[in-house]
């Protein structure tokens, strides 16, 4: 053992109890001592604490302020305890300086002043102008394709009329050219796809590609036209349908359902096709 650690140990047995048990819990060693004397144990020698026996502690240490005034406590791991409920409400004290703090609620003049700075609806005649336009050349169109050897017959479809109506009297109508469907001849084309009108893929040019795409397998046929859409609805309608379907043949004003309704409608649609196709 060598001189220091002679001087250290001779040094800590000249301590009192208290300052031992300090240096000792500074040191890791924490002593226990028995609430009541062990069976069979050799008697303990009292130890006693003056009251006012303490010892400085260093300025810099901020553990322990005094040493421990009762055998039973143990002043290191107190203090220890201590210190982190001490730091734990330090940080939470700079947590609650640093949060952010609502801001303040506006005066009464402040508050009408925000609300004179907002726009008014006079103030945005742009978006109402587009909200209009887009309602103009909104589309809704239900059309009914029936292709037979020679012809394209294709009709405006109404929910007012049964299908089965529908699909018999364009049958009649190319029957009565001499003509018959080709197997999968019928079919139909709903617009728009989707209700909201502002939703991409849902406008006019867009309507214009399907039909486009669509007349491309009618071939040579001829194009017989009955209540394709409306002047009201399109203003050139008669050049876009040519340039969506190709030029018709026929372009009657009436749909299937209305000439199942008005049987004039039947005779004016044949004298139509008498003189445009010389049947």
């Amino acid at each position: 053992m060598s001189e220091q650690q002679n001087l250290q140990r001779i040094s800590i047995m000249t301590m009192s109890e208290a300052e031992r048990q300090y240096y000792l819990g500074k040191s890791g060693i924490h002593l226990w001592y028995a609430r009541s004397p062990l069976p069979g144990a050799a008697p303990s020698p009292e130890f006693r604490f003056p009251a006012e026996d303490s010892v400085p502690e260093p300025a810099s240490d901020p553990i322990v302020s005094r040493p421990p005034q009762s055998p039973r406590a143990r002043p290191a791991k107190d203090a220890t305890g201590k210190h982190r409920i001490a730091g734990i409400q330090a940080l939470m004290a700079d947590r609650e300086a640093e949060a952010p703090k609502p801001p303040p609620a506006l005066k009464a003049s402040e508050a009408q002043a925000s609300v004179a700075e907002e726009p008014s609806a006079a103030e945005v005649p742009e978006l109402e102008a587009v909200t209009e336009a887009d309602q103009q050349i909104r589309i809704d169109a239900r059309l009914g394709f029936w292709v037979s050897e020679r012809s394209v017959l294709v009709s405006g479809v109404s929910d007012e009329a049964s299908a089965r109506l529908q699909d018999a009297l364009a049958e009649n109508i190319l029957a009565s050219l001499g003509e018959s469907l080709v197997p999968e001849g019928a079919h139909e084309i709903r617009w728009p796809v989707f209700g909201n009108p502002r939703v991409p893929g849902n406008g006019l040019d867009d309507f214009h590609g399907v039909l486009r795409s669509a007349s491309k397998e009618f071939g040579a046929r001829r194009l017989l036209l009955l209540g394709v859409l409306t002047d009201e609805q399109l203003p050139d309608r008669s050049e876009w349908l040519a340039s969506a379907l190709g030029i018709p043949a026929v372009d009657f004003p009436r749909s299937l359902a209305e000439l199942a309704a008005v049987p004039a409608y039947k005779r004016d649609l044949w004298q139509q096709l008498k003189s445009a196709i010389g049947v």
